[in-house]
């Protein structure tokens, strides 16, 4: 058991790892593109924060585990905002939030697809099909938002990131397998299913590298660039991992991950959405109740974890 543990903790350090690399590199070019904090957010640092979640799944599928596929999916969306969100939260009751309400109204839409397509318990073709043209709608969005003059002309660095990118892309890939493997092992010796591990620890492990993005934005006071991340981040979650498993296998999922766990991301992602529209203010109001969402949101969180494994 303590070499599979290892293991799992092995993969998640490479995981976290790589994504360091594939944050800061990536997020020195879209610097370059003179992109502005939220726009950054969704774009460059969800990408890179939402990597490990897609490898951990295409390695999940590999080794023939897609629950923990859906696990991971669904926990990294609750520990974004539970969590990641839940601590931010003692830091964003300071700042001003610039919300664009077409970015809401998409993270709100990929929940509702999402909760469709699992419905009925899979996860069919037709069914990715729908998600996959979300995520082009999402791209479509998104580059809109991209001002024409945006562009800059320095080109000093570009190669040297580039290299990197790759470079972080294989240490993910290793981190997957490990992360999955150990999982999947450790899993078989606790008595737990391969969504439990999803759901608790691969779903925190791969949520480390949005904690380690939004510290980072934090201490820059960018508080958008943290909020951005977040719906970025869960969007990719649902619409990039779910086309995976149902375009590779057929699974038939527990019926406890709509009922418990999309639900609760559900209400979780409501109480997100709700805050932050108080974020383009500085009230005493906001000051009092954000650090009391935090506490809410982080204890919350942990209990349910708990949970998993006690039930």
């Amino acid at each position: 058991m303590l070499f599979n543990f290892a293991i799992l903790l092995l993969g998640l350090g490479l995981l976290v790892l790589g994504a360091e690399y594939f944050v800061s590199n990536t997020a020195k070019l879209g610097t370059k593109l003179k992109l502005n904090d939220m726009f950054l957010g969704i774009t460059v640092v969800a990408l890179g924060t939402s990597i490990p979640e897609v490898f951990v799944s295409i390695s999940s599928i590999i080794n023939e585990s897609p629950e923990l596929a859906i696990g991971n999916s669904i926990g990294s969306n609750i520990a974004n905002i539970g969590l990641i969100f839940g601590v931010s939260c003692f830091f964003l009751s300071k700042s001003i939030l610039e919300i664009n309400l077409r970015d809401i109204f998409l993270l709100i839409l990929s929940v509702l697809i999402s909760g469709y397509v699992i419905f009925d318990f899979s996860i069919s073709k037709s069914d990715s099909f729908i998600l996959i043209c979300f995520l082009i709608l999402f791209v479509l969005h998104l580059l809109r938002q991209k001002k024409e003059d945006s562009f800059s002309e320095e080109e000093k660095g570009i190669a040297k990131n580039i290299f990197f990118i790759f470079l972080s892309l294989v240490i993910l890939l290793l981190g997957s397998e490990f992360t999955v493997n150990g999982g999947k092992n450790l899993a078989l010796m606790l008595g737990v299913s391969n969504t439990v591990i999803g759901l608790t620890l691969v779903a925190i492990g791969t949520s480390l590298p949005e904690l380690a993005a939004s510290f980072s934005a934090l201490k820059r006071k960018k508080g958008n660039m943290v909020i951005g991340n977040i719906i970025g981040s869960n969007i990719l979650n649902l619409v990039l991992i779910f086309p995976i498993i149902g375009f590779a296998t057929k699974v038939i999922l527990d019926t406890k991950i709509f009922e418990r766990d999309f639900l609760l991301m559900s209400l979780f992602t409501a109480i997100f959405v709700i805050f932050i529209t108080l974020g383009d203010n500085q009230g005493k109001v906001k000051k009092i109740l954000y650090p009391f969402l935090g506490v809410i949101l982080v204890i919350w969180t942990f209990y349910y974890q708990m949970g998993l494994f006690l039930n």
